[in-house]
């Protein structure tokens, strides 16, 4: 069934005194002359519920705080938050039925939210998300907020005659939906869970695959050898390795019998020096390409600041060109006058020009990019430090190698000469062979990392096609549902038109898509543009979906409708705006206590016949009485203010 919410009363505390408004009935009507301050007691209620209505300049400079009275399901609130922006965050909440206070509410960020609060009293979760449902969307949607509930059930003057529940913005058109079908319950928070999870874990596969393919193209730019080359080159290098060492220890058990203690010494010595000259070059080797790639990246950087150096001159150029042709309607201006000091193609007033200093001076980003420069020249620098140091080690090892061959051949002559020069050839291929059966396991590790980075993909895959198949099932338990509420829809939404007699309508229907108005085959706002029409169709639609809402006794529709000025657009149409009326009062007839409907409006059809409680306002008498209206021609409507 429907959700009971009503507003029981306003308490608005201004500079003059307390002003009170309470709303007993079921269909309320405040008339009176634009600017009395009938919008601004509308947005006065949202901003007490913790919405960002727009406050009159009244508002702010005479009111402190607001207050509403609400009933919400089978519980009763106070709802007070004050206007100063300092306080306005915090809304005070008394419990009407145990007569005491609760712990604050907070509007935004802090903990415990007011929205959270009032979704549970509706007794709606507070952590469904409206995920976008478009194909490959990876948006896992933001969360729905009594404030989105709010736009079914509050029409603003801004919004009557120009979109439906933020329609016009195509950002929020997930969240509207997601709401409506709340609402109608043509889904539930396990669906609305459902399909974020799978947003979310399709943008997880989408960076796993990202990720994948980043991996394996810096594998192929750096002339990685493949996964199965590696592992043949590595099996090689090991038996390289395993031999070299084989062929090194024959040299020293053949070496070991015609050498004395110093010869020994010596040839350990020699092969020491190999092992420490061939880790040397490698080194050399590593340091000469990281400093090559430090000395690329600043040359980018300096790229990067040379680009915007030349936007910037680019910029400072083109301001300097005087236009003498108006660029939207090409007729000349160059002899049209303009105040000293002055634009003139718009009149405004010309900007300060910059100062030498001004303009010279360096950006933020270029400053930020030059400490990059520094930065990097600081690490090329060490670099050439560590070049030079390891080039003078190589060279001392390898002097240190031409003086202990020399002095090995003094002392063993031609007999170990030989041996001597295969024990330094098996040293070196050990040497290759170690560094090259390292650089292959590092190359194989990070194939490893592709096969995991794969796999977590496939993984994700596997979840987003399983979240897709059980999103599609629960949905489809749901369509039978969703045909039954929009064939009501229809048939409600088509006797609502005919009945108020909406110039130009053939066929009205609601749409299964967008689920806003149709009329004629055209979506509402194609149908008609802003005005009488399409005031009055929105009001149908709100008429519509309340009744059904009502009539159904299954969904979570809260039974309240606040709309303000139904007939600010429909001019002197007396007899659609009778229909109007109409449609509502029966609506609020047939329901009874299970709805509540207030409106604002300048002026109302002739007759009432006490079929609703009407208030009237005017200049002498206007809504915030305790305050002194400023008269007519004062009057900047809030509209018009923002």
């Amino acid at each position: 069934m429907t959700t009971i919410f009503r507003i029981d009363a306003l308490r608005i505390q201004t500079s003059g005194g307390p002003v009170e408004y309470r709303f007993p009935e079921n269909m309320t009507v405040l008339s009176g002359h634009v600017g009395v301050g009938k919008s601004t007691l509308f947005e006065l209620i949202k901003f007490s519920l913790g919405g960002h209505g727009l406050l009159a300049g009244i508002v702010r400079s005479d009111v402190s705080a607001v207050a509403v009275e609400v009933s919400v399901g089978t519980s009763h609130y106070v709802l007070t938050r004050d206007i100063q922006p300092g306080r306005s965050n915090i809304v005070t909440v008394f419990d009407c039925d145990n007569k005491s206070f609760l712990q604050d509410h907070y509007v935004e960020k802090e903990e415990p939210a007011l929205n959270t609060f009032l979704l549970q009293a509706l007794g709606i979760p507070d952590d469904m998300r409206a995920a976008s449902r478009s194909a490959g969307s990876t948006n896992q949607g933001a969360r729905i907020s009594f404030y989105d509930l709010f736009k079914y059930m509050y029409v603003s003057q801004a919004d009557i005659n120009e979109e439906i529940a933020g329609s016009a913005d195509s950002y929020y058109q997930p969240k509207r939906k997601a709401v409506f079908e709340v609402l109608f319950a043509l889904t539930n928070p396990e669906l609305l869970e459902l399909r974020s999870e799978v947003a979310r874990t399709r943008g997880e596969w989408e960076k796993a695959k990202n990720d994948h393919s980043v991996v394996v193209q810096f594998l192929a730019d750096s002339n990685t050898p493949t996964k199965d080359a590696a592992q043949k080159q590595l099996s090689a290098a090991k038996e390289q390795k395993r031999l070299a060492a084989r062929e090194l220890n024959s040299y020293q058990e053949a070496v070991v019998p015609v050498s004395d203690r110093e010869t020994l010494t010596l040839r350990d010595l020699l092969g020491d020096s190999e092992r420490s000259a061939a880790e040397a070059r490698n080194y050399l080797r590593f340091l000469s390409q990281q400093r090559a790639d430090f000395v690329r990246e600043r040359s980018l950087i300096a790229q990067d600041i040379g680009r915007i150096r030349s936007m910037k001159l680019a910029g400072e150029r083109l301001a300097q060109i005087e236009f003498v042709t108006c660029p939207r309607c090409m007729q000349s201006v160059r002899d049209r006058s303009a105040p000293i000091h002055t634009c003139r193609l718009c009149l405004q007033s010309e900007p300060v020009p910059a100062t030498p200093r001004e303009t010279d001076a360096d950006t933020y980003e270029i400053l930020h990019l030059r400490g990059q420069i520094d930065e990097i020249g600081g690490q090329i620098e060490a670099l050439d430090a560590d070049i030079q140091a390891t080039r003078s080690s190589l060279e001392s090892r390898e002097r240190l190698l031409v003086e202990l061959a020399i002095k090995i051949d003094k002392r063993t002559s031609e007999r170990i000469t030989p041996r001597l020069q295969g024990f330094a050839d098996a040293t070196g291929n050990l040497a290759i062979a170690n560094t090259l059966s390292q650089e292959l396991e590092r190359s194989l590790e990070q194939w490893d990392r592709v096969d995991d980075l794969q796999s977590f993909a496939d993984v994700l895959e596997a979840k987003k096609l399983e979240l897709s198949i059980s999103l599609q099932a629960a949905e489809q338990e749901l369509a039978t549902r969703h045909q039954e509420v929009f064939d009501e829809l229809d048939r409600r939404f088509f006797a609502i038109t005919a009945a108020i007699r909406i110039p130009g309508v053939a066929t009205a229907k609601i749409d299964r898509r967008s689920y806003l108005p149709v009329l004629n085959g055209k979506r509402f706002d194609a149908f008609s543009p802003v005005g009488g029409v399409r005031t009055a169709i929105q009001i149908a639609y709100w008429v519509t979906l309340m009744a059904v809402a009502l009539e159904r006794e299954d969904t979570c529709y809260p039974a309240f409708l606040l709309i303000d000025s139904p007939r600010t657009s429909l001019n002197d149409d007396e007899d659609l705006s009778k229909a109007l009326y109409r449609s509502i009062v029966d609506l609020v007839g047939v329901a009874g206590n299970r709805l509540q409907v207030i409106i604002g409006d300048n002026e109302l059809p002739v007759e009432n016949d006490g079929q609703y409680t009407e208030i009237n306002f005017d200049y002498e008498h206007p809504t915030i009485s305790s305050v002194k209206h400023p008269g007519r021609d004062s009057v900047t409507r809030i509209g018009d203010a923002d």
